[in-house]
C-alpha cells in the first residue's frame, strides 16, 4: 500500500470516527446532567421521608444514607450513558460496553438488598425501643433478642438478591445461639449456686430437727 493510500484510508477513518466521537461526547454530557438530576431527586426524597433519622439515632452520623443512595443513583445513570457511548453503534468498543453494562445491571440488586436490610433494621429498632420503654423485667432482653433476630432475617433475605447463599449467615447464627445459650447457662449456674447452697443447708437442718 502506497503512502497516498495510507493517508487516504486514515482520512476516511478519521472523518467516519468524528461523528461517533461527537455522539459519544453528547451522550456523556447528557448522562452527566441526568445523573446529577436523578441523584438530587433521590437525595431530596430520602431527606423528606427522614430516612437518616429513622435509621440512626445519631444527630450527625458519619455517613448519611441519603448521600449514599444519591451517589448510587447518580452513578447508575452515569454508567448507563457510558455503556451507550462505548457501544458498537457509537465508539465501537463492544467488550468494554458489555462489561460496564454488567456492572450497571448489578446496582439495582445492591439497592434492593440495602433496602431490605434497612427496612429490617428500622423495624427491629422500633420494636426494641418500644419494649425498652415498657421497663419490664425482661423487656430489654427480649427487645435485643428480637432486634438481632429481625436483622438476621433481613440479611438472610438480602443475600439472595446479591446472588449469594445465606448458608454462612445461618452457620454464624447457630454459633452465636450456642454461645449465648452456654453463657446464659453458666451465668444461671453461677448465680443460683449460692441460693441452692442456702436452700440445701436449711433443708438438711430441718431434717436434723
Amino acid at each position: 500500500m502506497t503512502l497516498p493510500d495510507i493517508l487516504s484510508t486514515l482520512a476516511t477513518n478519521t472523518v467516519t470516527f468524528i461523528p461517533n466521537l461527537v455522539a459519544a461526547i453528547v451522550l456523556l454530557v447528557i448522562g452527566l446532567i441526568v445523573g446529577k438530576v436523578v441523584g438530587k431527586v433521590v437525595y431530596e426524597a430520602l431527606e423528606r421521608f427522614k430516612v437518616d433519622y429513622y435509621v440512626t439515632e445519631m444527630q450527625k452520623p458519619p455517613i448519611k444514607l441519603s448521600d449514599v443512595f444519591s451517589v448510587i443513583a447518580r452513578w447508575w445513570v452515569y454508567l448507563a450513558f457510558i455503556s451507550a457511548a462505548l457501544s458498537r453503534e457509537v465508539l465501537g468498543i463492544s467488550s468494554l460496553a458489555l462489561w460496564v453494562a454488567e456492572i450497571n445491571a448489578f446496582i439495582p440488586r445492591i439497592i434492593g438488598a440495602a433496602v431490605v436490610v434497612i427496612v429490617g433494621y428500622v423495624i427491629a429498632e422500633y420494636i426494641k425501643m418500644h419494649l425498652k420503654k415498657t421497663k419490664s423485667l425482661y423487656g430489654l432482653f427480649v427487645g435485643k433478642t428480637l432486634f438481632f433476630f429481625i436483622v438476621y432475617v433481613a440479611i438472610a433475605m438480602a443475600l439472595p438478591l446479591l446472588g449469594l447463599q445465606a448458608t454462612l449467615v445461618n452457620n454464624i447464627l447457630l454459633v452465636i445461639i450456642a454461645s449465648v445459650g452456654l453463657g446464659v447457662a453458666i451465668a444461671m449456674g453461677l448465680g443460683l449456686k449460692d441460693a441452692v447452697a442456702d436452700f440445701s443447708k436449711r433443708y438438711f437442718k430441718q431434717l436434723k430437727v
